[in-house]
């Protein structure tokens, strides 16, 4: 189970993807000059430009612009920007799983004439027990030549034990090479000093951050020599001969140092911080977790393991009793572990530049609510770039550090005083909905100008994505309607072209074609909304282009058809819970058609019903509509199935029909369909991969997939060449039987906390007419369609329609309840739900998780109509969290789920769930929601 996930912690964490609603941005005074003036946000772009990548880490560019990676697998890759062709540079042996892998890649600083680049990884040599920072040159071809490596460095490494590993690398201005070394022990709640293994292995970090003599736990510095050796730069935190300390060491006190950055302009260091789990402060151990951004303007120690955050101290350990006794002292603390090797006493401790918990920071809400993962990423200098960059960002970004948060998934701009001491400013550099990346593991500016991007992921999962920014003119948006798409002729159709738009205000010129299909006969238009009158029946494509004064242009089309007009069709629930479907339930529905240009051929109306096992929702079926794909005969229960399929790149390997590297999925199909141990063997070669059933060519594993999701791609290859697999034809009025079916395997999300053998699945019933088109002209038919949605009983929270402006946090990064209310509560509403036949319903709302504990409590209402409305039931309280329990919290032990009796209120409402306490604090976690499950 995962908890504060670090990414380097546990690699198989899912996608990741944070929206926080209703978290101010921290303002400005007004600017003076157009310089200081913050760009508009339609100005940036994000564009994937590499993915299927198998755990992606880090990156880095040449001068040319060249973008070079590293997989955690071995794998250094090249992305070139100009060509977009992506090359396999090489790959390293590596020492088996867990240890670290390949974390770290540094292109040399005469890379264009040296092409030498600096590896930092777990060899197969070193068998696990070593990290090393190995030089390698690049050979003619710019292939990686692995006989060149040169050992720069050496770390001792208890693996298996370590997860934490640090890796980040960068230069400074003097040819000092930065690396940042992971702590080497488990993820724990708390400052991890009392130890059970030999050696406090993998659980004392005062054998290594609190270590004088040892590199884990520490950002080194030192300057590579041209034979492979390296000096020791003045100023580093112990002098050369020092005994008991290690001259490398230019920061100490690390829990995971993550990606370190140096300002080209002071020369400070800069980097994220990892911090432990625990979310409420303990008056036996000390304070909750904090990750950290921090800079460095000299060498110094940042505290870890008795200090986290604005140097909160953790309580003294003594290891002779067991007991905790008074708070270590910033100034002066002391490391007395026997397993220490360093000096007793420690430089002093110095605090972060920012901190912030699980809980909304007082100091930071902008920040938000939910896990934690700090990254760090670039200072923003433009005179790092060249005259010749294409798309370098405003001023308005001088000096400012961006950073980014693995779980969070946010980008933040960080600005601070001249000192560089204080944070002036922290603002969102775009807003959430612009962000299209997730698990964001690094993050720097390319010599062109863009912000680049490393997405982890697992199974092909994995992305490199920039950012761009337009300083210059931007392309208009055209926007094409009318007041009619179709009728009998003539058609007199009012062209709008509202909606089109330029971002940069400049005048439009329009240009509208209306133009028949097959046909010679054609209008032109000149004007924004033009009228057209449309004498003979057919088919029209209406077009229209709009262009800036610099001839930068925009277009939108259309099709009306002349002589026939579209016949409507409704589908109609009368007898039945419009909302939800449950077991063995019958509904009763009737379809109705009317065509404006004749009588209906009632054996043309055509109705099925699909049940979808992975689900549905309308915006779903809106967006199929609106594709032009949402029809009888469209097969609803597999588009999840074959989009996954596509988006973990499975089509690399396998096709429905023909046999590529794997076999085709219908030859599968084959083999096992009707086999009682399908699932077991297909869901064991999906997640774990192997070879030996279709040839000697390994099949590789796909971790990140989901029960539900390998369930919904097994469904899929099993039920190729079915015919009508999906679909039940219906009548045009009748009766259906609802049924629910058991799951296969473990649900997903919701399911782990609203426990049920049954499917969450969807039924959509689908109903279409087509006319008979014009008895004067041919191919004029049209078709005419409905839908309706029924539902499993439980809804999740993020998937509702209405959502408070503030109050709420959600990042889904794995499947714990990361659905908080935050401050003084808010609320979420969900459209038109039908309670007919409902009496309660059960809300779950967790006021501890895991080892989270810092919930102070809320009320819970449900409102009908408006988060104002008619109160329905009794509100219900969930109290704070119990203190003193550490936990680990899950089932029962989460806390009672709220229950509100909703048997008097019957009908279809816009519903509301409110969540409020007016006593908490701005910074306060009121409640986690899970689900809402509707009861009979």
């Amino acid at each position: 189970m995962s908890k504060s996930p670090s990414p380097h912690s546990y690699p198989g964490l899912k996608l990741v993807l944070i929206l926080i609603l209703g978290l101010g941005i921290a303002c400005k005074e007004t600017p003076t000059n157009e310089e200081a003036i913050r760009p508009e946000e339609s100005r940036f772009t994000q564009k994937v430009v590499v993915e299927g990548l198998e755990e992606p880490l880090q990156l880095e560019f040449d001068k040319s612009g060249q973008v070079y990676w590293i997989e955690r697998i071995g794998q250094v890759k090249r992305f070139n920007e100009n060509t977009g062709s992506v090359e396999l540079l090489g790959k390293l042996n590596l020492a088996k799983a867990p240890a670290p892998g390949l974390i770290g890649i540094l292109l040399d600083r005469e890379f264009e004439k040296s092409k030498l680049l600096y590896l930092f990884y777990s060899a197969e040599a070193d068998k696990g027990e070593a990290m090393r920072l190995s030089r390698f040159e690049l050979e003619n071809d710019g292939k990686l030549d692995i006989a060149t490596e040169k050992i720069i460095l050496t770390i001792p490494w208890e693996q298996p034990d370590g997860s934490h590993f640090g890796g980040g690398m960068t230069w400074d201005n003097g040819g000092n090479l930065y690396l940042s070394i992971g702590a080497d022990s488990h993820a724990t709640q708390y400052s991890p000093l009392p130890f059970t293994n030999e050696g406090g292995r993998g659980q004392d970090e005062a054998r290594t951050a609190g270590n004088t003599n040892d590199l884990r736990g520490t950002i080194i510095r030192i300057k590579p020599q041209s034979d492979g050796s390296y000096s020791i730069p003045e100023g580093n935190l112990f002098a050369q001969g020092s005994p008991n300390t290690l001259p490398e060491i230019y920061i100490m006190g690390n829990r995971n140092p993550w990606r370190v950055s140096i300002d080209s302009k002071t020369q400070y260091l800069h980097w994220g911080e990892v911090g432990p789990d625990a979310g409420v402060d303990s008056e036996e151990l000390g304070p909750m977790g904090y990750d950290e951004f921090n800079v460095a303007k000299r060498a110094g120690n940042f505290g870890w393991p008795y200090f986290i955050g604005y140097n909160r101290a953790y309580k003294s350990y003594d290891y002779s009793t067991g007991n905790y006794g008074k708070a270590y002292d910033p100034d002066s603390s002391y490391n007395d572990s026997p397993n220490n090797t360093g000096l007793k006493i420690l430089p002093p401790a110095q605090p972060a530049l920012i901190a912030y918990p699980y809980q909304v920071s007082e100091e930071w809400p902008i920040l938000g609510s939910a896990a934690r993962s700090a990254v760090g990423g670039p200072i923003f200098r433009k005179a790092d770039f060249s005259e010749t960059a294409e798309r370098v960002f405003p001023k308005y970004f001088e000096g400012k550090w961006f950073v980014t948060d693995y779980v969070r998934n946010f980008i933040m701009v960080i600005e601070m005083d001249e000192d560089r001491s204080k944070v002036t400013s922290l603002e969102r550099f775009l807003p959430a909905e612009m962000h299209t990346h997730s698990q964001p593991l690094d993050m720097d500016f390319s010599p062109n100008g863009d912000l680049y991007l490393v997405e982890y992921g697992i199974g092909g999962s994995g992305k490199i994505s920039r950012i761009e920014y337009n300083a210059g003119n931007r392309a208009p948006i055209a926007a094409a309607s009318s007041s009619a798409m179709d009728g009998k002729a003539p058609l007199e159709l009012q062209l709008s072209s509202e909606g089109s738009l330029d971002l940069d205000g400049d005048p439009l010129t329009y240009q509208w074609t209306v133009k028949k299909i097959d046909g010679n006969t054609q209008q032109t238009f000149e004007t924004a909304n033009p009228t057209s009158k449309l004498e003979e029946e057919g088919k029209y494509e209406v077009k229209l282009e709009i262009a800036d004064p610099s001839g930068l242009t925009s277009s939108d089309s259309f099709v009306v058809t002349v002589g026939n007009s579209k016949p409507q069709v409704k589908f109609k629930l009368v007898e039945g819970n419009q909302s939800f479907y449950f077991p063995d339930a019958i509904i009763r529905y009737e379809v109705s058609v009317t065509d404006p240009d004749g009588s209906i051929e009632k054996d043309k109306v055509l109705v099925t019903a699909q049940y979808i096992p992975s689900g549905m929702g309308y915006p779903q079926l809106e967006r199929l509509n609106k594709q032009g794909e949402l029809n009888t005969d469209t097969q609803l229960k597999h588009l999840n199935a074959k989009a996954l399929v596509q988006k973990y790149n499975c089509v690399s390997c396998h096709t429905e029909t023909k046999k590529l590297v794997g076999p085709a999925f219908q030859d599968v199909a084959l083999k096992y369909r009707g086999n009682p141990k399908a699932y077991e063997i297909l869901t064991k070669s999906i997640a774990e991969g192997g070879s030996g059933k279709w040839g000697d060519i390994a099949m590789p594993p796909q971790p990140t997939l989901s029960s539900p999701e390998i369930s919904q791609i097994i469904d899929y290859i099993l039920e190729i060449n079915i015919e009508d697999a999906t679909s039940i034809r219906l009548g045009s009025s009748g009766k259906y039987q609802t049924q629910a079916y058991e799951k296969k395997g473990r649900g997903g999300r919701l399911d782990s906390y609203f426990r049920t053998p049954l499917e969450m699945g969807s039924y959509v019933f689908l109903a279409s007419y087509t006319d008979g088109g014009s008895n004067e002209t041919e191919g004029l038919e049209l078709s005419g369609a409905d839908y309706f949605l029924l539902r499993f009983p439980i809804l999740a929270p993020e998937d509702a329609d209405l959502f408070s402006e503030t109050g709420i946090s959600y990042t889904p990064s794995t499947n714990d309840p990361g659905f908080i209310f935050t401050g003084k509560g808010g609320y979420i509403g969900f459209n038109k739900i039908d309670l007919t036949g409902i009496n309660q319903v059960k809300i779950g709302a967790p006021n501890r998780f895991w080892h989270w504990s810092h919930f102070v409590g809320a009320t819970i209402e449900i409102r009908l109509g408006s988060p104002d409305g008619r109160l329905v039931g009794e509100p219900f309280t969930i109290p704070a969290a119990p203190k003193g329990e550490k936990g680990p919290f899950f089932g029962e032990a989460m806390g009672a789920p709220a229950i509100i009796d909703v048997s008097e209120a019957e009908g279809i409402h816009d519903l509301y769930i409110v969540v409020k306490n007016p006593a908490a604090k701005g910074s306060d976690a009121l409640v986690m929601m899970t689900g809402i499950e509707f009861i009979k």
